[in-house]
């Protein structure tokens, strides 16, 4: 049977683009395929920045610190924390050794903080426009393996390459360098990847695609922090390696199996280079798209500039103090308790916003369920009461992720142009991801502690909440 005859597909209006899957076996290949190589991208993209990265940095910086003193190790560091609380509390009275140290302490929580920030906000600024741009030379791209496969793979083998150099990385500048070109080019493979949805998914199945691709990135970014803190004690940097090939597979698994129609005889107009910069303003001249943009922006600032510190904030802010390996570890641990609530709430927030037709309630209330969870740990401080904070984080942000995907191909200006929106979509993650550890990291090196992030997340999370209130096109 030809493809044109397929019940299965609805095929395009447009040469050159893809058809669309109704359903069948060609829509759970695609299905399949796409969440598997979003669970690789994205535990690549949660085990840099929430446990190699940051222990990464936290090595170079030690060194830079504590070489030539008595203290030779990172778990030294926890008793000199744990110090530092007692003496701020006024039960113990430090000796001029140990004040020395307690002010090398200080240096370095504050350089490691700095040193994170810094290298996000520069890995995130060289991303910005990332996906706008791939998505508008996808969206004409010519080939035949049709419009996204090239960017897909290419993207992947790149990131790898550069996920291998930050292996090697001895220097902060070393890691900025070999991070921002990873980010660059993973992001090359996220916009086409995420695109597919828009090129290849009805509209009433776009709710229940993003959730199972929310499911994908959950997953992910889960499985990366659990496999990253697991593989950070037991093969230390070696662990890039894991990842750099992970990502290449999940990206070769998806063109294999969810292949795309030739796009060879797509029908270009003549580029205008102008028209394209300018073309990155269009849908943000839309009502609705611009508020859902702004609530997204602000959603990912709150959740970033605490999640990014994770790994800090075991070790500084929650008391007793954690070593590094503890911190890996509890890291992992967190990740793979909050999972069940995370992919439940994934799962049936999606098809739920498909079957009542609204989309605005899960994403408000998820919202603000994070906004009021981010207060527990600047209350109470405790381990404990951090695995709580955690796992309602997950579920409220799996609930958010589910919805907000298809919020925003709801509220796409111009359907023919989603390589573009989209791609202007995940500029409003990467500039919440670049400000929000750079702001963070600001806020610990001059307030000394991690309860101010808890506070600006509150605020940034909060406002993401009210944004979503003026979108009229969508319930």
């Amino acid at each position: 049977m030809s493809n044109t005859a397929d019940p299965r597909l609805e095929e395009p209006t447009r040469p050159g683009t893809s058809a669309k899957y109704l359903g069948g076996r060609p829509y759970y290949q695609y299905l399949i395929s796409f969440v598997i190589a979003g669970v690789f991208l994205y535990a690549c993209y949660s085990a840099l920045a929430a446990i190699l990265l940051p222990n990464t940095v936290q090595t170079i910086e030690f060194q830079h610190y504590f070489s030539g003193t008595t203290v030779t190790t990172l778990d030294q560091l926890t008793e000199l924390t744990n110090l530092a609380n007692d003496v701020n509390a006024g039960t113990v009275t430090a000796t001029s050794e140990q004040a020395h140290l307690l002010d090398l302490l200080k240096q370095y929580e504050a350089a490691r903080a700095s040193s994170i920030s810094n290298m996000m906000i520069v890995g995130s600024f060289f991303t910005l426009f990332a996906q706008p741009i791939v998505g508008v030379l996808s969206d004409r791209w010519r080939s035949r393996w049709g419009r996204r496969a090239f960017w897909i793979v290419a993207g992947a083998v790149a990131g790898a390459a550069f996920m291998i150099g930050l292996r090697y990385s001895t220097t902060i500048l070393m890691l900025t360098v070999f991070w921002t070109t990873a980010q660059v080019s993973l992001n090359f493979m996220q916009g086409p990847l995420s695109t597919t949805v828009a090129d290849r998914v009805p509209a009433e199945k776009t709710g229940t695609v993003s959730g199972l691709s929310g499911i994908g990135m959950m997953a992910g970014f889960t499985g990366g922090s659990v496999v990253a803190g697991i593989l950070m004690n037991s093969m230390g940097l070696d662990a890039y390696f894991v990842f750099a090939v992970a990502v290449v597979v999940g990206a070769l698994i998806f063109v294999t199996f969810a292949k795309d129609r030739s796009s060879k005889d797509l029908e270009l107009r003549e580029f205008d280079w102008i028209a394209f910069f300018k073309g990155f303003l269009i849908p943000l001249r839309d009502h609705d798209f611009r508020w859902v943009w702004i609530a997204r922006f602000m959603m990912f600032f709150g959740y970033t500039a605490v999640t990014n510190y994770n790994l800090y904030i075991i070790q500084s802010h929650l008391r007793p103090a954690h070593t590094a390996a503890e911190a890996n570890t509890i890291v992992a641990t967190l990740s793979a308790a909050a999972l069940p609530v995370q992919l439940l709430m994934l799962a049936f927030a999606g098809k739920l916003s498909d079957k009542v037709k609204r989309r605005k309630p899960f994403v408000i209330g998820a919202s603000l369920v994070i906004a009021l969870d981010m207060l527990v740990p600047l209350v109470v401080p405790t381990l404990p009461l951090y695995f709580f904070f955690y796992i309602l984080l997950a579920a409220a942000y799996g609930m958010y992720m589910a919805v907000d995907v298809a919020l925003f191909i709801d509220v796409l200006p111009d359907p023919n142009a989603a390589g573009r929106d989209l791609g202007v979509a995940n500029v409003a993650s990467n500039i919440g991801q670049m400000l929000a550890p750079f702001v963070a990291g600001k806020l610990v090196a001059h307030t000394g502690g991690y309860s101010a992030i808890f506070i600006t997340a509150v605020i940034a999370v909060a406002i993401s909440a009210a944004a979503i209130i003026p979108v009229r096109k969508v319930k």
